[in-house]
């Protein structure tokens, strides 16, 4: 332990516990780890302390050590903190004298420079007075060779590389001569400078053309910023390089057109931006004249033809909204070039320009195409199933329409349904395209008018009037059902085209009042039409019930002769198989309140039928096992039915009486509120 240093006690290696081990197993009279097979003596404690004890000791004189060493270096470090603290006042002293001469030499260097910038103001003043001076000397020399000669011999004008200068020249005198005095002393000199500067004004436009033809941009740039001054040779040259541009070949597509259009602004742009300072003026007379003079004379070329023509109307009013299309798409492309034109006027401009005479009367053309379609589509039906429309002479010499056609079809086409309803979607999104705001909401407003009038009026009414007007007996579970099931399906693809295609086009809300007007009251008239429609059918259908129970019910049906098992008679399997034919029927042609409110009224007429049939008859005891048997199939097809109101059958009693078994047959129908008995049956599309 004596040779212990300070590493061993290191905070961050120090365990007291571990070194209190090494320090008692080290000793090997303690009797203590594995030095304890050198001695044959027994844990001895006392050994233990006395070596505890010298350990202390040596850590002590250890600490002492320390302690001196320690004290020897904080003497040293201030016997250096000293001297350093001395090196630098001394330092101090001569920064504080080098600031002060630093800062003399900026306030002498700062004095200097005024007075050279004074110096310089001043010399530059009297250079450009002496150069004004000589400027105007020169032009008096000038100006007094134009007053005896019209063309002086003069190096400027004669020397053709000097052509610029003589520009600036003749400028210069131009502007001189505004300033002379208005007589007939200075008349000579005005009119011979005047004849120079028109010569030298066309002699660069000239030099312009020549360079626009050989596509030398540096000259070209070089001559327009000599033209500047000029006021009407910059705007020839302006005229010259827009003409040299526009393209005067055909297109034989529209895409092909937009393309080169495109690649055609966007190498003049590179160009502009590189010879004219004005470029932005420029590159707006450049689409305007491209507007003008290329792409209106291809649109009056493409359109002009068939806008006469009555048999191409179609192909018209397509043609006139793709090229509509095709040019906002190009206006979008042309926004990236700066120009001084706003985009939202350019494509005001566009729209006159291009379209004005088309769009003029665009909105009535849409109508009478719609018009025209859907009444040729109806008709090629109408000739196909027969439909004739015919007026039979009313009172007063008025009119009322009739209908006929063969009794075996449901004449409500879906597929005539869709081909009106995508002719009015393509219309509509034309006018979406080419109309805007009360325009759109008018021209809108009668294309849905148009498809109510076409569809719900003459296709559907004309349908439910015949299917209305068919004899029972030609369809005997219901023709018109099935009618009125065509024209559910095609009312719900017309309210979803006013949903999704007619309301958000339209803006302007008187038009969209009238919409809403019109649409309530054809769904009225439809929902009339039909409501008597279904009544009439129910009839029919009770009808042919009550015929199939009188004409097949034998009376030995209930009060049979002989001993027989139970079995349906013949009338409740017609009847039956009748009843699930016509619920068939009624579930492909109604659908929900409708089908529910139908069914609880055909329900309702069946039992009233058969309880007045079954009262009819006097019921054997083996007859009454028949009619609790026929009494069950009808309560299992009703049963079907499957509405809201459900139709419940109860046998109340079967009594004998006098010998004789009677059955008494009641048929209840519980609703979900008490005490009613019937619904009112009112259709709603």
């Amino acid at each position: 332990m004596a040779s212990g240093t300070v590493r061993e006690f290191d905070p961050e290696t120090f365990a007291l516990d571990k070194y209190i081990e090494k320090l008692s197993t080290s000793d090997p009279r303690t009797g203590i780890g594995p030095l304890r097979k050198m001695t044959v003596e027994p844990f001895d404690p006392r050994a233990l302390l006395e070596t505890f004890e010298r350990s202390i000791q040596v850590l002590g004189e250890l600490a002492e050590r320390n302690q001196r060493r320690v004290e020897k270096l904080e003497h040293v470090c201030a016997k250096q903190e000293h001297e350093h603290n001395g090196r630098i006042a001394e330092l101090e002293g001569t920064y504080r004298e080098a600031f002060e001469e630093f800062q003399t030499l900026e306030d002498r260097i700062t004095y200097v420079a005024t007075k050279v910038v004074h110096l310089g103001d001043q010399l530059e003043g009297s250079n450009n007075r002496r150069m004004r001076a000589m400027e105007a000397i020169d032009l008096m020399k000038y100006l007094d060779e134009f007053k005896t000669k019209p063309r002086p011999n003069l190096i400027v004008f004669t020397d053709p590389g000097r052509k610029l200068e003589a520009a600036a020249l003749i400028n210069k005198l131009q502007s001189l001569t505004a300033e002379l005095p208005n007589n007939d002393m200075y008349a000579k000199v005005r009119r011979h400078i005047f004849t120079k500067y028109a010569e030298t004004e066309q002699l660069l436009v000239n030099e312009f053309i020549e360079s626009l033809r050989s596509l030398d941009s540096r000259r070209m740039k070089e001559y327009a910023v000599a033209l500047q001054p000029f006021g009407k040779g910059s705007g020839q040259v302006v005229t010259e390089y827009i003409h040299h541009n526009i393209p005067i070949q055909k297109f034989t597509s529209v895409d092909e057109m937009v393309v080169k259009v495109e690649k055609l602004c966007k190498k003049v742009y590179v160009q502009v931006v590189d010879i004219f300072d004005n470029a932005e003026v420029v590159m707006s007379k450049f689409i305007q004249s491209l507007l003008e003079r290329v792409l209106q004379k291809f649109v009056d070329e493409d359109l002009g033809p068939l806008m006469a023509s009555v048999n191409e109307r179609e192909r018209y009013l397509k043609r006139l909204y793709d090229l509509y299309v095709k040019m906002m798409e190009l206006h979008g492309k042309l926004g990236k070039y700066e120009m001084s034109l706003d985009m939202a006027y350019l494509a005001k401009l566009m729209r006159v320009v291009l379209f004005h005479k088309y769009l003029s009367n665009y909105a009535e053309m849409e109508a009478q195409h719609l018009t025209a379609v859907t009444t040729r589509t109806l008709e090629v039906f109408n000739v196909r199933m027969g439909i004739s429309r015919k007026r039979a002479a009313g009172p007063g010499g008025g009119g009322s329409a009739g209908v006929q056609g063969r009794p075996d079809e449901t004449y409500v086409s879906m597929e005539v349904c869709t081909n009106v309803l995508h002719e009015a979607k393509e219309s509509i999104r034309r006018a979406s395209a080419l109309l805007m705001d009360k325009e759109l909401s008018v021209l809108v407003r009668e294309l849905y008018f148009i498809v109510l009038d076409k569809l719900c009026i003459e296709h559907f009414l004309t349908a439910l009037e015949i299917a209305q007007s068919a004899d029972p007996k030609s369809s005997p579970t219901g023709l018109f059902c099935l009618v009125v099931g065509g024209v559910n399906s095609s009312m719900h693809l017309i309210e979803k085209l006013y949903r999704d295609t007619v309301v958000p086009c339209i803006s302007y809300a008187p038009e969209a009042t009238k919409c809403l007007e019109r649409k309530r009251e054809t769904t009225l008239k439809l929902e009339s039409k039909i409501e008597a429609g279904i009544e009439r059918s129910l009839t029919g259908m009770v009808g042919t019930i009550k015929n199939f129970l009188s004409s097949c019910q034998k009376k030995t049906d209930f009060k049979p002769d002989d001993m027989a098992l139970p079995a349906l008679t013949d009338a409740c399997q017609k009847v039956v198989a009748y009843i699930m034919e016509c619920r068939r029927v009624l579930d492909m042609s109604l659908d929900g309140k409708n089908l529910e409110v139908v069914l609880l009224e055909f329900g309702i007429r069946i039992q009233r039928v058969i309880y007045d049939h079954v009262q009819q008859f006097v019921i054997s005891e083996n007859g009454a096992m028949n009619i609790i048997c026929d009494m069950n199939e009808y309560r299992k097809a009703v049963k079907e039915f499957s509405v809201r109101f459900g139709i419940v059958y109860t046998f109340w009693s079967i009594f004998l009486e006098g010998g004789v078994f009677r059955s008494i047959f009641r048929v209840h129908f519980l609703t979900s509120c008490l005490g009613v008995s019937k619904p009112s049956a009112t259709y709603s599309l």
